[in-house]
C-alpha cells in the first residue's frame, strides 16, 4: 500500500475530524497531525494575558490546527505556542496591556517588533505572530496594516558543496560509526537466534548472554532486579557473563545509539540525496525478490516531501540490493540494524514501522511503566547533530544540507525531490564548479552563435537610396536572376524570408518598418510555438533578424521609430508573407 493509501485510512482521522480542537468555553487547543497518530495540547489559561485575549489567541490558534488549517505536523503548532508564550510575555509587561485583540493598538505592535532580536529567530517569531493575527476583524485596522508590512529576511550564506575529499571524508566518518555497530547487532542477533534455538548449554556463559539477550528484545533492557531503597541494579549473574553492566555490554549489543542513528541516517542522505525530514520519517519498506536475478531483493521506498502540493508529495523509488555496492544495500544494512527495537517496541504493546529507530542512553527507571519511551523513531534535536558533528571531527563540519546539495550536484546531477527548475537555479547554477565547468563551454558557444549569425546573414545594409521597384516585401533587391538559392539566370523562387541571407539583397532605411514588424511577430510565435516546430520554421530568419538589429548600422531608436512607423499595408504584407510559411 502507498504512503498516500496509509495516511488516507489511519484510525482516529475521522474522530478528529468530528471533534473541533477548541470546545466551547474550552482554553485547551488540541491539534492533532496530519498522520493521524501524534497529537498535542496547549493550555492557552498560561498565556499571561487576560482571559478574554487568551480566548481570542485560542481560536485563531485552532483554526490553523483543524482540519482546514496550515499546520500539518505537530512541531509546526508547537513553534507558534511558544512564539504565543513570548508574545503574551511581552503584552503582560507593557504599560497598556491589551485585554482582547481590539485594544492590540499600533503602538503596542511597533513595540512588539523592536523588541525582536534582529536576526532570523526575531524576524520568525514577528511574522509568526503576524499571519495568525493580521486577519482577524477585532484588530484595528491601523495595527493590521503594520502587521502587513513586510519583515525582511537576513540573506543567508549561500551553502556551496563539499569538495570530494570533503564529501568523502563526512562518508568515512560515518561509516567508520555504523558499520561497527551493524556488526554488533548482527552477531548479537545470531547469538540470540541460537539461544532460542537451543544450541547453548544451560548455565553456561553463552546461555547465559542468550537469556540476557532474551529479556533485553523483550523489554528493552537486560535483566535486573529491585535492591535497597527501590534501587534497581544489574543481575550480576548476567553482568559477568555479558562483560559488565556498562551500556556497550548491555543495551548496545541490540540497540543503535543515537550517535549511531545519526551516522545511518548521514548515509542515507550521501547515498540517495533524499531531504533529512524524509530520510527521518521513512518506514520499513516492502521488499520482493528480483523476478530475473536469484538471491536479489527490490525495495519499495516511499518518500513524502511536505512543502509539496498534494499531487506531488509522495514519490515512489525501487532501489535493489545484488550485493556489495548496489543500491538497496544500505537499505538491508538499515533494516538489520533496527530490527530488534522494532521487535522490542512490539512486545512492549506499542509497534512502530519507523526504518531508523534508536535506544537512549538512559536507565529504565527514568521511564518508569513506559520502558518504550527509551526508544525514539521520529526526530533529533539540534544538540544532538551537534554533538554528532562533534564526534565525526576530521576538521569537516557536517551540514546536511550541503551534504544534500552535493550529492545533487556532483553525483546524481539531476533533480531529487524538487523540479528541474529548482535543480538549475538552487543546485546547479550557483555552484562555483558549475562555473568553472561552464565557461569554456559558454565561450565556445558564444563564439560559434557569433560565427553562425554572421555567416547566414549576408544582406548589405545602405544609407543610400535604391530602386523602390526592386523590393521584395522585407529588403531591395540587385540581382533576381543570380539568386544563391536558385538556379542562374532564372528569376529567384525562394522565401523573402531568406532575403537577409541573400548578398544580392540590401537594406535600406526604409525596409526597416516591416522588418521591425516581421522582428516583432517572430518574437511572438517564439513565446507560443512548441520548441521543435520553432527551431524547424523560424529559428534562422529570426536569428538573422536579431544580428541585423544588434548591429551598429541602425540605431536603436530608429528601430522603435521603425515598429511605430509600420502602415497597416507593411503589416498585411509580413501578415501574408508568415501565413504563406505556416501554410508550407
Amino acid at each position: 500500500m502507498s504512503a498516500r493509501g496509509r495516511r488516507a485510512s489511519l484510525p482516529g482521522d475521522e474522530g478528529h475530524r468530528r471533534r473541533p480542537p477548541l470546545e466551547p468555553g474550552d482554553l485547551v487547543v488540541r491539534h492533532t497531525a496530519e498522520d493521524g497518530v501524534k497529537k498535542a495540547s496547549y493550555d492557552f489559561g498560561q498565556l499571561a494575558v487576560g482571559p478574554r485575549l487568551q480566548r481570542e489567541l485560542a481560536e485563531v490558534f485552532a483554526v490553523q490546527c483543524g482540519p482546514a488549517g496550515a499546520w500539518k505536523t505537530i512541531p509546526s503548532s508547537r513553534e507558534s505556542w511558544l512564539i504565543l508564550l513570548y508574545f503574551s510575555r511581552f503584552l503582560a509587561a507593557h504599560d497598556h496591556m491589551p485585554q482582547s485583540l481590539g485594544e492590540l493598538e499600533p503602538e503596542t505592535w511597533a513595540a512588539w517588533r523592536l523588541s525582536r532580536t534582529p536576526n532570523s529567530t526575531g524576524g520568525q517569531q514577528i511574522r509568526k505572530v503576524a499571519r495568525l493575527l493580521k486577519d482577524h476583524p477585532r484588530v484595528p485596522e491601523a495595527t493590521r496594516n503594520l502587521m502587513k508590512k513586510r519583515v525582511p529576511k537576513p540573506k543567508a550564506p549561500k551553502e556551496t558543496a563539499y569538495s570530494h575529499e570533503e564529501f568523502d571524508q563526512i562518508k568515512l566518518a560515518a561509516t567508520q560509526k555504523f558499520r561497527p555497530a551493524l556488526h554488533r547487532i548482527r552477531d548479537n542477533w545470531q547469538h540470540l537466534t541460537d539461544w532460542r534455538a537451543g544450541r547453548f548449554e544451560k548455565r553456561t556463559d553463552g546461555w547465559l548472554v542468550g537469556e540476557a539477550l532474551d529479556h533485553l528484545v523483550r523489554t528493552g533492557e537486560t535483566p535486573f532486579y529491585t535492591g535497597s531503597h527501590g534501587r534497581q541494579r544489574a543481575d550480576s549473574r548476567y553482568t559477568e557473563a555479558l562483560g559488565s553492566d556498562r551500556a556497550e555490554h548491555t543495551w548496545m549489543r541490540l540497540f543503535l545509539t543515537t550517535q549511531e542513528a545519526c551516522a545511518l541516517m548521514t548515509l542515507m542522505i550521501a547515498a540517495y540525496g533524499w531531504n533529512a525530514t524524509p530520510v527521518m520519517e521513512l518506514t520499513v519498506p516492502d521488499a520482493s525478490p528480483d523476478a530475473g536475478n536469484e538471491g536479489q531483493v527490490i525495495y519499495r521506498i516511499e518518500l513524502e516531501k511536505r512543502r509539496r502540493s498534494q499531487a506531488a508529495r509522495f514519490e515512489t523509488r525501487n532501489l535493489a540490493d545484488w550485493g556489495a555496492a548496489s543500491p538497496g544495500r544500505l537499505i538491508t544494512h538499515a533494516i538489520e540494524a533496527t530490527a530488534p527495537a522494532r521487535e522490542t517496541l512490539k512486545s512492549l504493546g506499542e509497534p512502530t514501522d519507523r526504518l531508523v529507530v534508536w535506544r537512549l542512553s538512559q536507565r529504565r527507571e527514568v521511564y518508569g511503566e513506559s520502558p518504550a519511551g527509551l526508544f525514539k523513531g521520529n526526530d533529533f534535536l539540534p544538540d544532538v547533530w551537534r554533538n554528532f558533528r562533534d564526534d565525526l571531527g576530521g576538521g569537516v563540519s557536517l551540514n546536511l544540507r550541503r551534504l544534500r546539495k552535493t550529492v545533487v550536484i556532483a553525483h546524481q546531477r539531476q533533480p531529487t525531490q524538487h523540479s528541474q527548475d529548482t535543480h538549475d537555479e538552487v543546485y546547479v547554477l550557483p555552484d562555483p564548479r558549475t562555473h568553472t565547468a561552464a565557461q569554456p563551454v559558454i565561450a565556445d558557444g558564444i563564439a560559434e552563435a557569433v560565427e553562425t549569425a554572421r555567416a547566414s546573414f549576408k544582406a548589405q545594409i545602405s544609407r543610400a537610396e535604391t530602386d523602390a521597384d526592386q523590393d521584395t516585401p522585407t529588403t531591395g533587391c540587385t540581382d533576381y536572376t543570380h539568386s544563391p538559392f536558385g538556379g542562374q539566370g532564372v528569376p529567384c523562387r525562394a522565401s523573402f524570408l531568406l532575403c537577409t541571407a541573400c548578398p544580392n539583397a540590401v537594406i535600406t532605411p526604409r525596409h526597416l518598418p516591416r522588418l521591425a514588424y516581421l522582428l516583432h511577430v517572430l518574437e511572438e510565435l517564439k513565446a507560443v510555438l512548441a520548441p521543435e516546430v520553432w527551431d524547424q520554421d523560424w529559428r534562422e530568419p529570426y536569428a538573422r533578424l536579431r544580428e541585423l538589429r544588434r548591429a551598429p548600422d541602425f540605431t536603436d531608436t530608429e528601430w522603435e521609430d521603425a515598429l511605430d512607423a509600420a502602415t497597416a499595408r507593411d503589416r498585411e504584407i509580413i501578415d501574408q508573407l508568415l501565413k504563406r510559411g505556416f501554410d508550407a
